[in-house]
């Protein structure tokens, strides 16, 4: 990859990709929508990823309140297993970021090089696939990380319920009552502790479409600045065809000298 691309600001703002868009705007270039696309929905995932990090701040404000217990420490770890998983993730976008920069500049070189006539092929000089599936990759095991944290939360309640409604049913049986048929659900506590939790599930399911969609307008890009099948066909007949003509033609005859 060319120049490492600084993430500080919006992607729409780099020189590199102002410019291609301005070039390909001005001449009608194949795929200038589509790449206009890819940068704005970068910007959705660059938002969704302040979201996500702001969610995992909240946990930890709402369990700065509660008391120490099981439910509080499976939350931190919850809360500090995404704080990695969150900083990785940005480490992707980043890296897809510099990707699209990357594309950018080297499509201008070309164009630079070669002529305007490049713009008709922009697809070739994006190398984004394997970023893009890295990205998905790590928002995957984000929301890995998030299930498990609501499933350790889920269950420490469960077996809390349980032990409750032992020890009650043991103080009913000495009344004579009979015993309690289930445990009671979840507590509120539990329930409102672990909102940052189902919150930050939700973003994360918004950045695996929005990774989706950046993907759907890649694949549109490449059509579009791919020649149609047709023409593409009629091409090879035309040079078969000027092919044969040339092997077809026939010798030159033998002039005799009349002896």
């Amino acid at each position: 990859m060319g120049k490492r691309y600084s993430a500080k600001g919006p992607l729409r703002n780099e020189a590199a990709v102002r410019e291609l868009l301005a070039l390909m705007d001005e001449y009608n270039a194949p795929g200038r929508k589509e790449l206009a696309a890819m940068v704005s929905q970068i910007g959705v995932l660059e938002r969704q990823l302040d979201d996500a990090a702001k969610q995992i701040a909240a946990m930890r404000q709402e369990l700065a309140e509660v008391r120490q217990g099981p439910i509080k420490r499976a939350l931190l770890a919850a809360a500090h297993g995404l704080e990695h998983g969150i900083s990785a993730l940005g480490a992707r976008l980043d890296e897809l970021k510099a990707a699209v920069v990357d594309g950018c500049r080297r499509t201008l070189a070309t164009v630079r090089e070669r002529g305007i006539s490049a713009l008709a092929h922009t697809a070739q000089f994006f190398r984004l696939g394997p970023s893009v599936e890295r990205l998905g990759q790590q928002i995957n095991r984000c929301t890995a990380l998030v299930d498990r944290g609501l499933e350790g939360v889920a269950s420490i309640s469960r077996d809390y319920h349980e032990t409750g409604r032992r020890l009650r049913n043991a103080g009913r049986v000495l009344l004579g009552r009979g015993p309690d048929a289930e445990a009671k659900a979840p507590g509120r506590l539990a329930g409102a502790v672990a909102l940052p939790l189902e919150k930050e599930k939700a973003v994360l399911a918004a950045m695996r479409r929005g990774a989706e969609r950046f993907s759907e307008r890649l694949a549109l890009l490449e059509q579009s600045t791919r020649p149609p099948i047709r023409q593409t066909m009629e091409a090879a007949n035309k040079k078969l065809a000027q092919e044969r003509q040339g092997q077809e033609r026939p010798a030159p005859a033998l002039e005799h000298d009349g002896r």
